[in-house]
């Protein structure tokens, strides 16, 4: 079979949310006969395998894909996704979210219709119920066509945080392919590693800034790297931004945003890290700060108060207010109250 689009889907321990953002694939209005869904789960231990076996069996197009060996960490699996893709597209999509009914349409068509190297669509996020649409770029264009490298406004403006996840977006897999762009699979924020490969090889890129795509679910019990209390996840963050340091060193333009954004959601790891982890892990953050050879822009005041701290090398001030964020930002009505805020203020 010929399919228009290859969607790309990393799973781990999914049991819960799976059969919802499969079944966001089989109902598109686009048709999922001309989508081929690549599942790859990375040796779940709970009821995974069985339930994604079960979607394979009824559906040719769902092509399943199992690692022998648990790989700890999203890029393998997404990369692998890659190699089994056939179709000229590639979107991708994480096990706990869905696309919306429309969304793989509204990224075709627009890929299609502007010949773009990747587009990128808005969202909803879903606060345990409470959904918020997230507006693109502050405008009230339907469609907005960029360079990402023609200034520095533009590329900072899709430095943000809200654009690098890899789902919510239609790549032509021929950008992919000929640039070789992957995620790094020994590192996390292998995310952004793959969106600003993907941005610095791309002559135009096309946003859809009130067209949303994508339901980003956040639940309770959905814990992602940033609040872990693993001082692994901390050191593979941190390697992983020396890897995206790297990669846009040779750009230009100013990565200060960029390098901002990441800045803060290492902070975060680093409040969630045990007592006996933090001076060492703090210590690197100033390391890294300083090896950089950029300003470092930090939007989120509350953030920004505590890296003024690390870059003083205040390094017992920094992890105490970093008790402070830890509660903070590990009680779900606060945090949900936290986003809507800057959600809002975006918009």
């Amino acid at each position: 079979m010929t399919f228009k689009i290859s969607v790309i889907m990393p799973v781990y321990n999914a049991e819960d949310e799976l059969n919802t953002a499969i079944d966001s694939i089989i109902n598109q209005s686009f048709g999922f006969e001309n989508i081929e869904l690549i599942i790859v789960d990375d040796c779940s231990t709970d009821n995974s395998r069985n339930i994604i076996t079960d979607y394979a069996n009824e559906y040719e197009n769902i092509i399943p894909v199992f690692l022998d060996e648990n790989s700890g960490l999203p890029g393998k699996p997404r990369s692998l996704g890659i190699k089994y893709a056939s179709a000229d597209y590639i979107s991708f999509l994480d096990s706990d979210d869905e696309y919306l009914k429309d969304g793989l349409k509204n990224l075709y068509d627009t890929i299609l219709s502007e010949d773009s190297d990747f587009v990128i669509g808005s969202h909803v996020i879903n606060l345990d119920g409470d959904k918020v649409k997230v507006k693109f770029l502050q405008s009230d264009e339907k469609l907005v066509n960029l360079n990402p490298l023609e200034s520095q406004e533009i590329f900072d403006s899709l430095s943000l945080n809200y654009f690098v996840a890899p789902w919510g977006k239609m790549f032509k897999k021929e950008l992919i392919l000929d640039n070789n762009i992957t995620f790094p699979e020994d590192t996390l924020c292998e995310d952004t590693y793959f969106y600003f490969k993907a941005l610095i090889n791309s002559n135009k890129i096309s946003v859809l800034p009130n067209t949303q795509v994508y339901m980003y679910n956040t639940f309770e019990h959905k814990k992602t790297a940033i609040h872990g209390h693993d001082v692994k996840k901390f050191n593979r963050f941190l390697k992983g931004m020396y890897k995206v340091n790297n990669l846009l060193e040779p750009v230009k333009l100013s990565q200060y945003v960029t390098i901002g954004e990441n800045i803060g959601s290492l902070l975060l790891i680093f409040s969630n890290l045990d007592k006996k982890h933090k001076m060492s892990a703090v210590k690197e953050i100033y390391k890294f700060e300083k090896h950089l050879n950029c300003k470092i822009d930090i939007h989120r005041k509350e953030i920004a108060v505590l890296n003024n701290k690390v870059l003083n090398k205040q390094f017992k001030q920094a992890i105490f207010i970093s008790k402070l964020y830890t509660s903070l930002y590990n009680n779900q009505t606060i945090k949900n109250l936290y986003r809507k805020f800057n959600i809002r203020k975006n918009n």
